[in-house]
């Protein structure tokens, strides 16, 4: 009971810092909630459909060798794919009568994007002449993203195109190797093949949208975390730090007042004493995340996911912040020596840890970086539950930031005891 009482008496000192208070709930959310509103009303990364005209004049070409035959006109292809479904979210294509005519609606405001297809570019396709093979994009130069967009896609139907006449020139050198002289029946094969490579790429959709978590597959019916929701997860963890600083730091207030002192000669044990201090720490920082989850929850719409996998993150995180804050404090003379150092370390680890990422997984070096830091990994196991991820899934993050809680909470120990026996 003893501890208890400890423990709740700088739990309530703590929570009636107005300064404090402000630092540990206020500051997280406001971040968050401007992130989130800074990428549209906080909701996943979006952007309004690319408004894109497209100008046809492809003339076309015959089969080679098969003289009367219809006109294969690869422009067309590039048209369908820009107008079918799978890229309606993010292109609004209308057909445009000149290539004049779409440059003007580009520089009047009216389109974002101008496709134009030239007159020769199915002769170019074809090696049949020089000219007419570049497809033209003409751009709003004061927009990035949707012009990516559209050349992506323009880029990936070319690579379709070229991969059709790589097919019919393999087909032709192949009938020649079996010894057919046939002018006639070398174009035939190689344009069956040309044909059945276009084919089997249309029954593919040309492009693809498949948004999820590199960690985790989406649940189906389950909608994706926003942007407020993933900020503030970060912001939360690294201020979750300095939420059990502001009561670890009264521990050494304590000493420099004496109230610490008249404590250690009360029939209570310093190490209950010191129990006490490190229970109130841990809870301070609980409430902090509790509070923060709710706020997460019931004002920006967060869906934090299963819950058993949630407690334990809470918990585990709420572990890793009261020790680290303990390791802060115990080597520290003052409360301002404490919080200056604490404060530097703090945002050093958030910035390599990727606190202010939220809570994506990020590739390459930054990733190896940044699984040095405890928060990096807590970050790590709440990205793989919010994306629908289960115990299988992020249980390594939990393990190994537990392991990060138990080395700092021994360390913090062993300073303190040193100090205090």
């Amino acid at each position: 009971m003893r501890i208890f009482s400890i423990a709740w008496k700088d739990f309530r000192q703590t929570y009636r810092n107005v300064a404090g208070l402000a630092m540990m709930i206020i500051a997280p959310v406001v971040l968050a909630t401007a992130l989130g509103a800074a990428f549209g009303s906080g909701d996943n990364f979006s952007i309004s459909p690319v408004r894109t005209v497209v100008v046809n004049e492809d003339k076309g070409v015959a089969p080679t060798g098969q003289t009367g035959s219809q006109k294969v006109i690869y422009g067309d292809r590039i048209t369908e794919v820009l107008g079918s479904q799978s890229v309606s979210k993010l292109l609004t294509v209308q057909k445009g009568t000149t290539a004049q005519a779409a440059r003007a609606s580009v520089n009047e405001g009216n389109s974002d994007v101008a496709v134009i297809i030239p007159a020769g570019f199915s002769q170019a396709v074809n090696g049949r002449g020089t000219a007419g093979g570049q497809v033209t994009i003409y751009h709003d130069p004061s927009l990035t993203v949707g012009p990516s967009i559209v050349n992506s896609i323009v880029a990936s139907v070319v690579q379709e195109i070229d991969g059709a006449r790589a097919a019919a020139a393999t087909a032709a050198q192949l009938a020649v190797a079996e010894r057919v002289t046939d002018q006639a029946r070398i174009s035939e094969v190689a344009n069956k093949a040309a044909q059945s490579f276009v084919q089997k790429a249309q029954n593919q959709a040309a492009v693809t949208l498949n948004t999820r978590s590199p960690a985790a597959a989406a649940v189906a019916g389950r909608p994706e975390p926003n942007v407020a929701s993933q900020v503030l997860l970060g912001m939360m963890i690294f201020f979750m730090f300095f939420g059990a600083a502001i009561p670890a730091r009264s521990i050494l207030e304590e000493h420099r007042i004496g109230t610490l002192s008249r404590l250690f000669t009360t029939p209570t044990p310093r190490s209950m004493v010191l129990a006490g201090k490190y229970v109130s720490v841990f809870v301070v920082v609980l409430v902090q995340s509790v509070i923060l989850l709710l706020i997460g929850q019931l004002l920006m719409g967060a869906h934090w996911g299963a819950i058993g996998p949630v407690i334990a993150l809470v918990l585990c995180g709420a572990m890793v912040a009261t020790s680290l804050g303990l390791v802060t404090v115990s080597f520290a003379k003052t409360p301002g020596q404490a919080g200056a150092v604490g404060s530097a370390i703090f945002v050093f680890l958030g910035l390599i840890g990727g606190n202010f990422f939220g809570g994506q997984d990020i590739s390459g070096t930054f990733d190896v970086v940044r699984k040095l830091t405890p928060n990096g990994w807590l970050l790590q196991g709440w990205n793989r539950v919010i994306f629908g991820g289960s115990w299988s899934s992020m249980y390594v993050p939990l393990l190994v930031s537990l392991a990060y809680a138990v080395v700092l909470f021994a360390i913090a120990t062993l300073f303190f005891r040193r100090r205090y026996a």
